[in-house]
């Protein structure tokens, strides 16, 4: 089944996975592939490689991901009855990967639809029905907060990341204080847009919590088409602050957590009307792609926002990031 409309390629069949490895090597980029019969993590890497291109390496990615093969981990751990809001994947961070493969291991019973849209189609009709919001973007850019708290590196008993598991590769557990927060920043500062702060420091919590604040364009260029997508988080921080009830200051849930909207990069909030109609247009434009176990997703990243809606049963996604 193609969706090439929206500008992915849900790839499915039966083909043995030498051949198919060995056809993709010889693959112009622009063509479709069929006849897919992958059925674990490993052959998906296989299939993911074949494509000869550069792996994506994660910089303080704020969700968790298992690792299951090379270049091959978990899409999203949050539960089953949360929906994922449309994004680009890194869409808030400088450095993001090009292409998105999604793998199926298990298809859910019900739900579980990965819904997709164009960014380039959604930056076209926002600049139809609210020229004044694009004008603005493309003068301010966008802001986003991100909160890593400070838990053991093996601790995954949430879907976010904490401060080892996103910036602290290098840290080692024999690091003074001092030593390990030299370690992180240093990783921090590999994403040029990044401001930081440290918070919560205490006695049991000697290292603190790490808040970090990225600005950056929300509008970027295709690099191929030359299109100006509308590529950025925007709309998936304003649909969870939404759900939590945190859209007004102070941007704090009922746990105690900041948990803010997307701002403009001068720290002004986006007005509710300017994103609630992107969100109509993302409505009216969307494909959703129903998944069955061995099918492989692949997303143009930059032209392509994605999104997952809850399920009930066993779905489970892998994906493979690439630049």
């Amino acid at each position: 089944m193609s969706v090439d409309n929206v500008g992915g390629l849900l790839l499915s069949a039966n083909i043995p996975l030498s051949e198919l490895v060995a056809s993709i090597r010889q693959f112009s980029s622009s063509g479709s592939i069929r006849h897919l019969r992958l059925k674990s993590p490993d052959e998906f890497s296989q299939f993911a490689h074949a494509f000869g291109w550069p792996a994506h390496e994660d910089i303080g990615n704020p969700v968790r991901r298992t690792i299951h093969a090379p270049n091959v981990a978990t899409a999203n751990e949050g539960p089953n009855t949360q929906p994922v809001y449309p994004h680009n994947e890194f869409g808030l961070s400088p450095h993001y990967p090009q292409y998105v493969f999604f793998f199926c291991m298990s298809a859910p019973e019900t739900g579980g639809e990965t819904p997709i849209n164009h960014s380039v189609i959604l930056h076209e009709r926002l600049k139809e029905r609210v020229p004044g919001f694009i004008e603005v973007l493309e003068k301010k850019g966008v802001k986003y907060q991100l909160f890593y708290p400070n838990r053991p590196r093996d601790d995954v008993s949430s879907s976010g990341t904490s401060i080892l598991q996103s910036y602290g590769i290098r840290v080692l557990d024999t690091d003074t204080v001092d030593e390990a927060r030299e370690k992180v920043e240093a990783e921090i500062r590999r994403l040029p847009t990044a401001f930081w702060v440290w918070e919560n420091q205490s006695e049991t919590n000697p290292l603190g919590d790490l808040r970090v604040w990225q600005t950056l364009p929300a509008l970027r260029r295709h690099e191929q088409s030359g299109q100006i997508a509308f590529f950025n988080n925007a709309v998936s921080r304003y649909l969870n602050a939404k759900g939590r009830g945190t859209l007004r200051a102070p941007h704090v849930d009922s746990k105690g957590m900041y948990f803010p909207p997307c701002f403009y990069s001068d720290g002004e909030l986006i007005p509710d009307q300017f994103l609630e109609t992107a969100v109509e247009i993302i409505d009216e434009i969307k494909a959703k792609v129903a998944w069955q176990t061995g099918d492989v997703l692949l997303l143009d990243n930059h032209q392509v926002q994605h999104a997952r809606e809850p399920w009930t049963g066993s779905r489970k996604l892998l994906a493979s990031l690439w630049d």
